[in-house]
């Protein structure tokens, strides 16, 4: 599987996160952006979809890079915030772009680890021969879904989730041809699923007027059942776990030293997380670039967004990548890559 193209879409609107100021005490809001990283994010405008600003992303990449639409035989949306339950989003990526009717079309429910996953994904159905051309969407858009746009939030128990997470969507485009990623690992840990979650919405508690309730959770604090509920420590303590020992599977799998690898591209779960991460991994701060200051944690689509708005002179040449997602599920992912002369477009705005 070779990567042709990659792109990323963001919305218009521009929101920093010091306007929580009016609403909360200063110290609360300000330790917040401090651990986070956070300084502001792009909100999406009522009306504006997951699947609005992965499409946006994929229109002019598909332009750039002379596909016709014909052409692509499969599209792959990964996201935590669908259009709607069913069908998935992918069908409205399918009719938006208007791809051919022998396209494989699907949906993959995942966040933080999405990209990774889902280029492993992509990268199966390549090597079996069924698909020649793909195109993998991640993206999410949280704004007044799980989370209250930061000039709406109220209450104390959304502050973080609100300052944190941004809206944001990907496009990736991957072809057959010379395999250049290298080595690929992944992992879950379905027990501890309960520390980044939003309960409702499903069929455990399908919608109804007792989703939109607020109730006393195990913190004390009063949430929603459609509230997204991240347990900070406890994300830490797993991150700290998995993810070194995830870096070494893969370098130890490719046969290569830190030292050779061009960019370390990390989903952009906070600024803290990523810092310490790179200290522990013993990684060079100048080859670990961030988006988390200027887009917050765009979930699926944070290791595309940061490919392309930060490494734009390493997509032209060529270039070894490492890249890990972790986080939701709780999941983890990663592989390293080899890539030359990758079409990219500059970022797009919806």
């Amino acid at each position: 599987m070779r990567l042709a193209g990659i792109a990323a879409c963001v919305p218009k609107n521009k929101v920093q996160n010091s306007v929580a100021h009016a609403r909360f005490k200063p110290f609360d809001v300000d330790r917040i952006i401090g651990n986070t990283g956070v300084v502001e994010k792009r909100e999406a405008e009522p009306g504006v979809s997951t699947t609005d600003l992965c499409v946006g992303a994929a229109k002019p990449l598909v332009e750039a890079l002379g596909w016709a639409p014909e052409t692509i035989d499969a599209v792959i949306l990964v996201t935590s915030s669908p259009d709607q339950i069913m069908p998935a989003s992918a069908h409205y990526a399918h009719q938006a772009l208007g791809l051919d009717p022998r396209c494989l079309a699907f949906d993959i429910n995942l966040g933080c680890s999405g990209f990774t996953h889902g280029m492993l994904v992509v990268e199966s159905f390549i090597a079996s021969g069924l698909v020649k051309r793909a195109l993998l969407l991640c993206g999410d858009m949280t704004s007044n879904t799980f989370r209250p746009r930061i000039a709406d939030c109220e209450h104390r128990s959304d502050l973080a989730n609100a300052i944190l997470f941004g809206d944001a969507g990907s496009a990736t485009a991957l072809t057959g041809g010379a395999d250049q990623i290298r080595s690929r690992s992944f992992g879950a840990d379905g027990s501890n699923m309960r520390h980044i979650i939003v309960p409702g919405g499903g069929t455990r508690e399908y919608w109804g007027p007792s989703v939109f309730e607020r109730r006393a959770a195990e913190d004390g604090e009063e949430r929603r059942a459609v509230d997204l509920v991240l347990k900070g420590p406890e994300i830490l303590t797993f991150t700290m776990k998995r993810v070194p020992a995830l870096l070494q599977e893969l370098l130890t799998q490719a046969g290569w030293s830190l030292d050779v690898v061009d960019s370390f591209v990390l989903h952009q779960a906070n600024k803290f997380m990523l810092d310490f991460l790179a200290k522990r991994m013993k990684l060079p701060t100048d080859k670990v670039p961030m988006t988390i200051a200027e887009f917050g944690n765009t979930s699926a689509a944070s290791i595309p967004l940061t490919m392309v708005a930060r490494c734009e002179a390493l997509l032209r040449r060529p270039s070894k990548w490492l890249m890990m997602g972790f986080g939701v599920g709780l999941s983890w992912s990663g592989f390293t890559l080899e890539t030359e002369d990758v079409v990219s477009v500059p970022l797009v705005e919806l």
